[in-house]
C-alpha cells in the first residue's frame, strides 16, 4: 500500500508529483472544453430543431404571408427568429382583433413586388430593401410608445438569416 506522507520524504516523491500534476494539467482543460461544448450544444440546439421556413428568404415570405391569409398568428410567426416569434405572435394577434391584418397582408405583398435583393446578401444572411413613401406625418405605436414618422421617402429593409437546420427566417421586416 502506498503511504503519501512517506513518499515526499525522499527524491522519489518528486517525479510521482510532476506525474499527478501533469495528468491534472493534462485533463482539466479537455473537460472544461467538453462542458463548454455541451453547453453550447444545448444553446444551439433549438436553432437546429426549428424547421419552419423555407429553402429561400422568397419561400419563407410567402409562407408567412399564405399564414397570415389563412389568419394563423402562431404559424405566421414561427417564420422569425426565434428570438422575435413571440413579440411577433402578439403583433399579429393586435392586427387581427383590430381589422387590419388584411391591410398589413396587402403591405407585404406589395413590399415583395419592389424589392430588390441587397448587395450585402451571401449564404448565410440576406437582405431585401424597397423603397417607401411617407406622404404625411404618421404616428405609430411600438413596443408601447408612441413614434412620429416624419413626411418623406424612405428605403426599408426585409432581412433574413438561415439557420443551422438549413431554413430561412424573417429577422426583420
Amino acid at each position: 500500500m502506498l503511504n503519501w506522507k512517506n513518499i515526499f520524504k525522499s527524491w522519489t516523491g518528486v517525479p510521482v508529483l510532476i506525474l499527478v500534476v501533469l495528468a491534472v494539467v493534462w485533463f482539466l482543460p479537455g473537460y472544461k472544453s467538453w462542458q463548454l461544448k455541451r453547453a453550447y450544444d444545448k444553446i444551439e440546439k433549438p436553432y437546429y430543431a426549428d424547421t419552419y421556413g423555407g429553402a429561400t428568404p422568397e419561400e419563407t415570405y410567402d409562407m408567412f404571408i399564405e399564414a397570415l391569409k389563412d389568419g394563423d398568428v402562431e404559424l405566421a410567426s414561427k417564420y422569425f427568429i426565434l428570438e422575435k416569434q413571440d413579440n411577433w405572435q402578439e403583433t399579429f394577434e393586435k392586427f387581427q382583433s383590430s381589422d387590419s391584418l388584411e391591410e398589413f397582408i396587402f403591405e407585404l405583398e406589395n413590399t415583395k413586388k419592389i424589392w430588390k435583393k441587397s448587395e450585402k446578401s451571401d449564404d448565410t444572411a440576406a437582405s431585401f430593401t424597397y423603397p417607401n413613401v411617407v406622404e404625411e406625418d404618421k404616428i405609430v405605436e411600438f413596443e408601447g410608445q408612441k413614434l412620429t414618422i416624419p413626411a418623406g421617402n424612405y428605403t426599408n429593409e426585409v432581412m433574413f438569416i438561415k439557420y443551422p437546420s438549413e431554413v430561412w427566417k424573417i429577422e426583420g421586416l
